[in-house]
């Protein structure tokens, strides 16, 4: 009886709270996508009796069935709005109203899919003795589950052999002796294990700790030094009142953000154009977010200290990026340097040209790029993508005399007369010919 009026009591309080949350969260998934906002699928109940659990969806309207029964990190399935509320566990809001409804209780192990009803067997089949939850010992243990998956093993396999016998011994062992205050507890520690398990906090602090820090000290240097453009030495005690405010408020409110939408998503050394265009976008809505807090606390705050720090917070946080990724690849590279290189002529300065310069001077160490020789007069003794122009066909045997290239690599598909006076020209001098475009799978492909 008291596990039940806990559940009527706490699921129309969270109703309530989370209505505004809810009603985003819709606007969200039919924005994205069209379909059915509400994902609804028959589960096993008390005793095993059928019921259908609702949650907010989070794959295309459009799937099905087809795949496996689990989800897994970054599922392909998932879509953008999908990843977010799976990661944050908010797709599961709409269980409130099944543990209204009573087919659910806020304390009990999760409720199986049809799939896994084979699982019960033997003393699993006590398990069904329990009305299904969204909290339960699992739920704190498994938090992120979808990480646990090994990539070289079948999901449905591994769910059923390792992850459904510990947590369904897992149930067993804390309902045999389960109670209203230790469910109780079993609730707050859900919800919190619920907000803090958004990241992965060991992966984060391992790959990312330096450059967080250097976050939050960049924000508090840029904030602080706008205050000092803008007043200068004769900063008043109202704007000593501002000043302090923002230099908790914006870290307080920047870095979750960048946790949460993915400017630590992988190592500094893999910094790109891409990563640098979203962390402008993150760290400029945040700090516009945290100053109207600021203007809506203290109505006399400068406006104009917004776009000062952030002209000030933006260099500062890439540049030391963009530097430590190319430290990494010039030490990549330094280790190689021991090792013979092999020198490489391209023909061809086209975009397949530029393009695979790019794929071997940061995947191929070993390789000694030349430069380039090309048929168009225009670009003669140019530039690119940081190598020369330095000929064209007619002066491969000056360039072999000068560089002793072992490889020649053909950028575009020559004719067959081109094709064959290269050939020779190469088997005559000891040169390897490389036409990559006439190769699978780019033939198939160009």
């Amino acid at each position: 009886m008291c596990k039940r009026i806990i559940d009527i009591v706490f699921s129309l309080l969270g109703l309530l709270l989370a209505a505004p949350l809810m009603l985003l969260i819709t606007l969200v998934i039919r924005i994205e996508s069209p379909g059915n906002i509400i994902f609804s699928q028959k589960r096993l109940g008390l005793k095993g009796k059928h019921f259908l659990v609702h949650k907010f969806r989070k794959f295309p309207s459009d799937w099905g069935n087809a795949g496996p029964g689990v989800t897994m990190a970054n599922d392909a399935r998932m879509t953008r709005v999908g990843k977010f509320i799976e990661r944050t566990k908010l797709d599961e809001l709409p269980q409130l109203w099944n543990i209204l409804l009573g087919q659910m209780s806020f304390v009990g192990p999760r409720p199986e899919s049809l799939k896994y009803a084979d699982l019960f067997q033997e003393q699993f089949t006590e398990v069904l003795d329990h009305v299904p939850g969204i909290f339960g010992p699992n739920q704190i243990s498994f938090r992120n589950e979808s990480e646990l998956y090994p990539s070289d093993q079948d999901p449905e396999i591994f769910y059923r052999t390792v992850l459904f016998p510990k947590k369904a011994k897992q149930d067993l062992k804390y309902f045999a002796k389960a109670n209203c205050f230790t469910d109780l507890v079993l609730i707050f520690q859900g919800v919190w294990v619920s907000l803090i398990g958004v990241a992965n906090w060991q992966r984060l602090i391992n790959l990312h700790s330096a450059i967080i820090l250097l976050d939050i000290m960049v924000i508090e240097f840029a904030w602080s030094a706008s205050n000092w453009l803008r007043f200068g030495s004769n900063i008043n005690e109202a704007y000593i009142s501002v000043l302090i405010t923002g230099a908790w408020l914006f870290p307080l409110i920047l870095i979750p953000a960048m946790i949460i939408l993915g400017s630590y998503r992988h190592p500094v050394r893999y910094f790109s154009l891409h990563d640098a265009a979203r962390l402008i976008k993150i760290v400029s809505f945040c700090l516009m977010v945290s100053y109207f807090i600021i203007m809506f606390l203290y109505r006399y705050s400068s406006i104009i200290l917004l776009p000062i720090t952030l002209i000030i917070a933006l260099p500062f946080m890439i540049v030391p990026r963009i530097l430590y990724r190319e430290r990494w690849l010039r030490s990549r590279y330094s280790s190689s340097k021991k090792r013979q290189k092999i020198p490489v002529l391209f023909y061809g300065a086209g975009s397949r040209g530029t393009a695979l310069i790019s794929l071997l001077e940061r995947g191929f160490p070993r390789i000694e790029i030349i430069g380039f020789i090309d048929d168009e007069e225009l670009i003669r003794g140019r530039f690119i993508s940081k190598y020369k122009m330095i000929g064209c066909e007619r002066d491969l045997d000056t360039l072999y005399t000068k560089h002793k290239f072992e490889q020649l690599w053909v950028t575009f598909i020559p004719t067959k007369g081109k094709y064959r006076r290269l050939k020779n020209w190469c088997e005559s001098h000891n040169v390897t010919l490389i036409v990559p475009f006439t190769m699978e799978p780019f033939a198939q492909i160009r």
